[in-house]
């Protein structure tokens, strides 16, 4: 997927951005026992309020379904976050990575899978706490340094490795389909 085309499409009907949608679904997904394309755009239309969705929209939405849930039936460990590229500022690389956490937590808190944090097993409770504290990164003070690059990169892994062992755990299991 590209974060540029889509972040503009998006930013085009909603105030959100690509990262914020890309995390939402990956939230409602693990928090959700029943999760298909319908439920991914009744909850878009519910929680952001669209009353009309122009045809690119409804694709880039697609898109962002069927890429995330393909990624998730081959292996939840090797999810792909849609973030901008390499090459774009880290200050918007780090911005794109606290919204994707932020609409991660979003949708998992709107889910009906985990009725009370306090099960969770610890680890689970720990990764969401990680990503909560990544939510609330501060990208004005990320600096274009070799520093900040690399825990730009160790953050990014991490909330990558965290949701995907979250939805290897909580998400329905997808049952690959035979062609």
């Amino acid at each position: 997927m590209d974060y540029a085309q889509i972040d503009s499409t998006l930013k085009v009907s909603l105030r959100e951005d690509a990262a914020f949608l890309h995390g939402f679904w990956h939230g409602l997904n693990a928090g959700n026992e029943s999760w298909d394309l319908k439920a991914w755009l009744d909850a878009l239309v519910k929680e952001f309020d669209i009353s009309s969705m122009p045809a690119q929209l409804l694709k880039d939405f697609q898109r962002i379904h069927d890429v995330s849930s393909e990624q998730l039936a081959e292996d939840p460990l090797s999810i792909t976050l849609l973030l901008p590229s390499d090459d774009e500022p880290l200050k918007l690389r780090a911005y794109a990575l606290q919204q994707f956490c932020q609409g991660y937590l979003y949708g998992l808190g709107l889910g009906n899978r985990i009725q009370n944090w306090k099960t969770l097993p610890k680890e689970f409770r720990e990764w969401i706490e990680d990503i909560t504290h990544i939510s609330q990164l501060d990208e004005s003070s990320v600096q274009e340094s070799n520093n900040d690059e690399s825990d730009f990169t160790d953050l990014s892994e991490y909330v990558r490795l965290a949701v995907g062992h979250i939805a290897e755990h909580l998400a329905p299991q997808a049952k690959p389909t035979v062609h």
